[in-house]
């Protein structure tokens, strides 16, 4: 008999696509014609054109290639079809082999007692990051290491990596950089970050920070005491003034006020900066998510009362919880339900629900009105709390 014709293809490939899953039989639909005839002859039973789906024993298939070609069925597969029965088996196995191994070397970390870390480590292997490190040949130790490391002393990503890894840019993108943001999500039992902004906020809070000059912090009539910073703030009076984290490193300091309120739009420090100039109270700006470079600006004020406010929408209610959270003496400022009814309704609110602790009430009436509510909408009440802060004591106030 000559070798096998077209109307065998599809039988080929299914039978290939079975004995790949161990699979005793398997079957093809809408079968053509021809199909249909080179099965009632393979398994001796008539097949009516009726009948819609051909199912055939792999073991019947086998018997009948032996005695019409003289070769195993496996061997015509691989000359028909150029298909290594148990090729695909031996590379899952293989796999599942890596995973395991990766899962070892990990599990060998100090950090495998934390439900965190396993929870990252299952979180790979749902998406496929474990299978893929295994297929080439890659581990998870650099990333185990870095986070072994951590939290750092608010030390630049190459710097980091280049300590840890050998490489400055071993986690500026890509595979690792994406494994090590899913870990600090986890670790501090958050979503994993969907944007820029919200990335460099997640490494900043394992004190990794991606740039300490782009790193920044927008001030108004901050005194601080100390270094060529001191200097600087000591002559800027009335004048916002932008300090990146590689300054404040430079030498030590601290800030000599009594209270240092903190906003999150620029707009408010300039409103005040033309309001009130020089005679403005010590001011701090976030501008969005607190950056590493305000997170060091505020270490320094342990005998400061920092009160702090943010627009309320849910990333404003966060900044603000964190910011309490990260100082013991912080404080909300204009961020009560009565507050928020004070001001204007604006866009409506995105993102996840985020609970306001020392206002119980706040949450439950945002998210029932739906509405955001930007700081700007509350200058005039904001711009009176600075006058009152900024007038001598004994004079009475004008609000």
């Amino acid at each position: 008999m000559t070798g096998p014709g077209p109307e065998w293809r599809r039988l080929l490939e299914a039978a290939a696509a079975a004995m790949e899953r161990e699979q005793r039989s398997f079957s093809i639909s809408a079968p053509s014609t021809a199909e249909r005839h080179l099965v009632s002859g393979i398994t001796g039973s008539h097949r009516r054109a009726s009948v819609k789906t051909l199912r055939v024993p792999v073991s019947v298939l086998r018997d009948y290639v032996r005695e019409a070609f003289d070769v195993e069925l496996a061997q015509l597969i691989r000359s028909e079809l150029g298909v290594e029965i148990g090729a695909a088996r031996r590379r899952r196995l293989e796999r599942a082999d890596g995973i395991e191994r990766l899962l070892s070397e990990a599990g060998a970390s100090p950090l495998a007692r934390f439900d965190w870390f396993a929870v990252w480590l299952e979180s790979l292997r749902a998406n496929g990051t474990l299978a893929a490190l295994a297929a080439d040949g890659e581990s998870l130790g650099p990333v185990v290491r870095m986070l072994e490391a951590l939290p750092a002393e608010d030390e630049p990503l190459p710097v980091l990596s280049e300590r840890l890894l050998g490489d400055t840019k071993a986690l500026a993108s890509g595979r690792r950089r994406t494994m090590l943001l899913r870990a600090l999500a986890a670790w501090r039992d958050i979503d994993h970050p969907e944007d820029a902004e919200a990335e460099r906020e997640l490494l900043e809070w394992g004190g990794i920070v991606s740039d300490d000059i782009a790193s920044q912090v927008l001030v108004l009539n901050v005194p601080v005491e100390g270094g060529v910073v001191g200097e600087w703030m000591r002559s800027a009076g009335g004048v916002p003034f932008r300090l990146t984290l590689q300054q404040l490193r430079i030498e030590p300091f601290t800030v000599a006020a009594p209270v240092v309120r903190v906003v999150e739009n620029p707009s408010i420090l300039r409103a005040a900066a033309d309001a009130l100039g020089a005679d403005c109270p010590p001011l701090v700006c976030t501008e969005g998510v607190p950056s590493a470079a305000l997170y060091r600006l505020l270490e320094a004020a342990d005998g400061t009362r920092v009160l702090w406010r943010a627009d309320f929408d849910w990333t404003g209610v966060r900044i603000v919880r964190r910011g309490l959270e990260r100082f013991g003496n912080a404080e909300p400022w204009r961020m009560s339900a009565a507050d928020y009814r004070k001001g204007a309704p604006g866009i409506a609110l995105r993102g996840k629900r985020t609970e306001a602790p020392w206002d119980q009430g706040l949450s439950d009436l945002m998210d029932t009105a739906g509405r955001a509510v930007m700081e700007e909408s509350l200058l005039a009440t904001l711009l009176g709390d600075l006058r009152d802060d900024g007038r001598p004591a004994g004079e009475p106030s004008k609000n």
